[in-house]
């Protein structure tokens, strides 16, 4: 476990980690289960005649490891399989919608195909609404990044696992400020959509991703111009690769914000998180392997 742990290691074999963590963590708690029932029971035969069950219920630890176990297993009390209608943007995204919750913005959920080998999280994107034909609820907007995402592209999953409820994220921070700068790269705009379409405060938009069009189709091109009509879509196919930092940096001043969010890949965000900072600017961006 430790050595799965290991930021390296954990990288690039997260499923490894996962499971690993998962099916040890498991196991010693039934160890311990299994070490403090005979330890209570050692005792109950020197001190007295008490039955096994009466020295149990009396003994602090077994309630300590009810608590332990009861935490453990809450979130799978909430397991369950959800319908999908899914929408493929291009053979490199595709936008899943489900109807059981709707969410708030900045949170974010787990999706899975086999519950007790891998989950997958991705931002949520709020709908209290019906749009498009498609339900009230949320979506995600997923890009092939690996293995799992590559599958549903390619096969448009009608049904996935969900596990606990939408948990809050990075980009529920929104709220605390007046006027934000919002920065995302590629599949980034996922986590950032439901905030421009809902903005909590006055936002502007800097999105950086190739033929944003073409990779995530017209309705989400259109949905960013809706709730930001000044909003920047930097195509890096036509444009190039744009210096994020002073991109930043220029539309912080222009926009007269008091903070920027980010969402993109781990070296774009510490990048970008380190340049704001460094100019006396409140960033943020999601922890990675912290």
């Amino acid at each position: 476990m430790l050595i799965m742990a290991w930021p390296p290691f954990r990288k690039k074999n997260h499923n490894s980690f996962e499971m690993i963590h998962r099916f040890s963590g498991w196991s010693a708690v039934a160890v311990i289960w299994a070490q403090t029932v005979l330890s209570v029971r050692d005792q109950q035969r020197v001190t007295s005649g008490e039955t096994l069950g009466g020295a149990l219920v009396r003994s602090p630890l077994i309630w300590m490891l009810v608590t332990i176990t009861v935490s453990i297993a809450l979130s799978w009390f909430w397991l369950r399989e959800v319908p999908v209608d899914a929408e493929i943007l291009s053979s490199h995204a595709i936008r899943l919608h489900f109807d059981y919750a709707v969410p708030v913005n900045g949170s974010f959920a787990r999706l899975s195909e086999r519950p007790l080998l891998e989950w997958h999280s991705f931002a949520t994107i709020a709908a209290p609404e019906a749009v498009n034909g498609h339900p009230r609820g949320y979506s995600m907007v997923v890009s092939r990044a690996g293995d799992w995402t590559s599958r549903q592209i390619g096969r448009p999953p009608t049904k996935l696992w969900t596990r606990g409820v939408p948990t809050c994220g990075v980009m529920r921070i929104t709220p605390l400020f007046n006027r934000l700068v919002l920065i995302g790269t590629g599949s980034g705009i996922g986590p950032l959509l439901g905030h421009i379409q809902m903005a909590p405060c006055p936002v502007r938009l800097v999105w950086s991703t190739p033929s944003p069009e073409q990779t995530f189709g017209k309705g989400i091109v259109d949905a960013v111009y809706k709730g930001d009509p000044d909003a920047i879509i930097h195509d890096t196919k036509v444009l190039g690769r744009p210096d994020m930092v002073k991109l930043a940096w220029d539309t912080y001043q222009n926009f007269g914000a008091e903070a920027v969010c980010i969402i993109a890949n781990e070296k774009i965000t510490k990048k970008v998180v380190y340049g704001m900072e460094s100019r006396g600017i409140p960033a943020f961006g999601a922890i990675w392997d912290s």
